[in-house]
């Protein structure tokens, strides 16, 4: 059975194997658990209170993994230690003076996978679609 879909939790639970299709190519394909490890570590992501301040709280961050792309109003990070790192980067901001409005750590999801492959959330794809026509879909085979 094929199927397209936008909604990733349902390709999570349902295929056996994903496709993502970007532009009219294939720039993902295989489990979902295996995509989910091509992406790796988990990641944290925050949203400084004082947006001015976003700057200095990507260089505290930088300190913890790599930057990945996020919300454009906040920070994110795969973190090189994993879990295990959360408080160190809350300390690490609180040292900084950084007052943050949303923290969240989360494990590799195919959303993350998403946006490592195409460099833009699932929900951005939609606006754009509507821009410049179909750009982006799930595929998934569930048999």
């Amino acid at each position: 059975m094929f199927l397209t879909t936008q909604y990733l939790e349902e390709a999570d639970v349902l295929a056996d194997r994903v496709g993502i299709i970007d532009h009219g190519h294939i720039v993902a394909e295989g489990t979902p658990l295996a995509l989910k490890a091509e992406v790796g570590r988990p990641t944290i992501e925050a949203i400084p209170a004082d947006p001015a301040e976003l700057g200095r709280a990507s260089d505290v961050l930088a300190r913890f993994g790599e930057l990945v792309p996020c919300a454009e109003n906040g920070v994110a990070v795969r973190l090189k230690g994993g879990e295990s790192d959360l408080a160190d980067v809350v300390r690490a901001l609180d040292a900084e003076g950084l007052k943050v409005e949303h923290l969240q750590l989360h494990q590799p999801s195919l959303d993350d996978v998403f946006l490592a492959k195409t460099g833009r959330s699932l929900e951005g794809a939609g606006d754009e679609e509507e821009k410049e026509g179909p750009t982006s879909q799930l595929a998934m085979d569930a048999t």
